[in-house]
């Protein structure tokens, strides 16, 4: 009788530390920790930022047709640095209400062009900005650069659409 051994190789890939790295890049081994500084971060930069609500409003405030489960925010956005104070204030805000990293950089940069108007890469500085949320405030929208004239201008695209007939071929 012989005896035969068979032999496999196996890559075994092992955890040996995990990190928590916050959106600043600091980084903490401790969940816990992690969650704590990341609140305490969106707490300091959503007071850096001048709100023109001051308490919780509804896209049905703005508009009897929107949404009353859906939340409106406006700031006032005068500087590059209030724009930038502005974007941390979202991924924070979004990150905190369990928003993917995917469905973060859909609510800044639209891919497929599809959602271009949408976007928070449009908003400039030196107007007010209107920021909407979804239910669960972990996905957000804008229209156009963000101003009041630019919500009205997307309605305004949208209501010509609908009306401006169609050539028949």
């Amino acid at each position: 009788m012989r005896k035969n051994e068979i032999k496999t190789t196996r890559t075994i890939e092992e955890v040996v530390r995990v990190e928590y790295i916050a959106e600043d890049g600091v980084v903490f081994y401790d969940e816990a920790e992690a969650k704590k500084y990341e609140e305490s971060a969106l707490f300091a930069v959503s007071n850096k930022l001048n709100r023109l609500t001051n308490k919780w409003t509804s896209i049905c405030n703005l508009n009897e047709d929107g949404s009353d489960d859906c939340e409106l925010e406006i700031f006032d956005v005068q500087t590059g640095e209030d724009l930038d104070n502005l974007r941390r204030y979202l991924y924070l805000k979004a990150t905190k209400n369990g928003a993917s990293e995917k469905s973060i950089k859909e609510c800044f940069t639209s891919v497929d062009e599809t959602r271009k108007d949408f976007v928070f890469d449009n908003v400039t500085a030196g107007h007010e900005v209107l920021i909407f949320w979804g239910y669960d405030n972990d996905w957000f929208w804008t229209y156009k650069d963000g101003s009041l004239e630019g919500y009205f201008s997307c309605l305004r695209d949208r209501y010509t659409k609908i009306i401006t007939p169609k050539e028949e071929i």
